[in-house]
């Protein structure tokens, strides 16, 4: 089920509206049962990203005696992380009774992930070329994933409908199984 270039383009720009808190964000996704299975396309979409930020490590974190990691292990933490926490929030969702946004939540979860994949693709190849250092890298990632968990949040509230505390639940399981799958799989950064 791969979506059409108009419904990657279209959940993408839903995913970018709902940044800009457009209340009707959703409308440019495809929130159908076919939508959400589509959306674990946006897998494909990052894969660059993944490919550039995870598997290649550029030449001064070689230097430093990073490991770069085992293709194998690092893609199937990879392909995990795409269905292990939608496989959680599923039942997180109907213990907290919320499972009327589900699909809808992990449609524009899924998109949103693409979204940002494309900015730290970015970042990636401009470290790779040499012109900022690891440590440059480092800093520009951090305020980078404090947009993720604000924009994680937003997903939940807006598509859940969930409170406050419960949606910063559903960003800290879906952020530590994310942590926990690379760990296990790819081992800690050393």
């Amino acid at each position: 089920m791969i979506p059409s270039p108009a419904e990657i383009s279209s959940s993408l720009y839903g995913a970018w509206r709902l940044v800009c808190l457009d209340k009707d964000a959703a409308k440019y996704f495809n929130l159908t049962i076919e939508g959400f299975w589509r959306s674990f396309f946006a897998a494909v979409v990052s894969l660059p990203y993944f490919a550039v930020g995870v598997l290649w490590l550029p030449q001064e974190a070689i230097d430093a005696g990073l490991e770069i990691p085992d293709p194998v292990l690092a893609s199937l933490a990879y392909a995990l992380s795409w269905v292990v926490y939608p496989a959680v929030a599923i039942v997180l969702v109907r213990i907290f009774e919320l499972s009327q946004g589900y699909v809808s939540y992990i449609i524009a979860y899924n998109w949103a992930g693409a979204l940002i994949a494309q900015p730290l693709l970015v970042l990636a190849m401009i470290e790779h070329a040499g012109l900022i250092d690891s440590n440059t890298m480092g800093a520009l990632q951090m305020p980078i994933f404090i947009f993720v968990l604000w924009y994680g949040w937003i997903i939940a509230r807006r598509t859940l409908g969930a409170g406050m505390w419960m949606a910063c639940a559903m960003v800290f399981i879906a952020k530590m199984i994310d942590i926990l799958l690379f760990v296990a799989l790819i081992g800690p950064a050393t």
